[in-house]
């Protein structure tokens, strides 16, 4: 059985069409990225095809976006040239991108389990700087989902490992490094989209032992 990699480079043309449309999916994000001055510099995490970073950049934001698909990023730096993106894992030290005002993380959090959440906040933290905010989209539940993780493409069959992830589970995780702000735009669908903000470099080191 195939992993999460091998579904997303599998169906990154299929995801493209879907999601380079006129109209945004998540108007939320783009009501969260109006918060910022113009200028203000964006990290899209697990940023797939880049449709996102598209949208982010056209207001006047500079961008860069993260993901671990090479097939993903293929389509993402073909679409926009002019935004820099880079192939790596959440989970690993991306600080060479240097300081970000936000991040943004839609759905990307739903292939991390529970126990490796706070890792994954530790690695955004490390990116943004003092007075950052970061919007996260999670579907709401607990633990792996199994008939979101399990797909057959062409005969194939993937698991993407996806996880369900409460609004406490994430303030748990992210505990001395963020703290949450507010819900937005919950639509009713189990998808929810979340604004946390950066926890003072002096606190987050008192509470971390750092």
């Amino acid at each position: 059985m195939k992993g999460i990699m091998d579904y997303y480079d599998k169906t990154a043309l299929e995801w493209a069409k879907m999601s380079y449309t006129p109209d945004p999916e998540i108007p939320a994000l783009l009501d969260f990225a109006r918060r910022f001055p113009p200028g203000s510099r964006f990290l899209d995490l697990c940023c797939g095809c880049g449709c996102e970073s598209q949208r982010i950049h056209a207001m006047g934001y500079e961008v860069v976006g993260l993901d671990f698909s090479e097939e993903s990023l293929k389509i993402a730096r073909e679409r926009n040239p002019d935004i820099v993106f880079y192939q790596d894992d959440l989970r690993n030290d991306y600080s060479y991108i240097g300081k970000v005002d936000a991040v943004i993380v839609i759905a990307g959090l739903v292939h991390i389990e529970k126990d490796q959440l706070p890792l994954a906040f530790s690695r955004m933290r490390d990116v943004m700087k003092d007075e950052g905010r970061l919007f996260i989209t999670v579907r709401e539940g607990q633990g792996k989902i199994e008939k979101r993780s399990q797909y057959i493409v062409d005969g194939e069959t993937y698991d993407r490992a996806f996880f369900g992830h409460s609004l406490e589970e994430l303030q748990a995780a992210a505990s001395g490094m963020f703290a949450f702000e507010q819900g937005m735009g919950d639509d009713g669908t189990g998808w929810h989209n979340y604004i946390f903000t950066t926890v003072k470099e002096k606190e987050s080191k008192k509470r971390t032992g750092k």
